[in-house]
């Protein structure tokens, strides 16, 4: 397992142990409200979103982290940040999810630039992008923070989201996320 940490965070390489937490992460109220159009997810769901963030990670060498926050009485775990191949195309697709306890205290992001630096410097995809539906404000300001830039609306898995990228010069031009040596 490969872990890391920023000033808030520690962050794992997604694994088949953590099958429990994203169940349990998959149904907070407030993931469900923003992804999963306030349906249940099932043991059987997830494990199949498991099954694919494991493949993005033998495939690329980067996928979905494990988000924990550090606390005094041990990590605690709010979340998954990944970054994915989007569609058929030379691009990382960004999405992350953090449960109620995780929310609003910058983490999100602060999860997001630890996953963007890291996939950039193993892969040469062009550009990130975030398809975030059209009612979730709190993410729209996230991308914001990020650098991506809104683009357009595009129909998604069934639902009008706001698409936004950013390329790969953007992104290391902006200091937060200069590449250390």
């Amino acid at each position: 397992m490969i872990t890391y940490q920023t000033e808030r965070l520690i962050l794992t390489s997604m694994r088949p142990e953590h099958e429990p937490e994203l169940f349990k992460l998959h149904n907070d109220p407030v993931v469900q409200e923003a992804n999963f159009r306030n349906v249940p997810q099932t043991i059987e769901d997830v494990r199949k979103w498991l099954n694919f963030f494991l493949a993005q990670w033998r495939t690329n060498g980067f996928g979905a982290w494990m988000v924990y926050e550090k606390a005094d009485d041990g990590p605690i775990f709010i979340g998954r940040c990944d970054l994915r191949n989007y569609q058929d195309t030379n691009n990382l697709e960004l999405a992350y999810l953090l449960a109620q306890h995780g929310i609003g205290r910058g983490l999100g992001p602060e999860a997001a630039r630890f996953a963007i630096t890291h996939a950039l410097r193993n892969c040469t995809k062009e550009k990130v992008v975030g398809i975030i539906g059209c009612g979730n404000a709190r993410a729209h300001r996230a991308a914001t923070k990020l650098g991506l830039r809104y683009i357009d609306d595009r129909w998604h898995s069934g639902e009008l989201c706001r698409y936004y990228e950013m390329t790969r010069e953007e992104y290391f031009s902006q200091p937060q996320h200069q590449l250390a040596g």
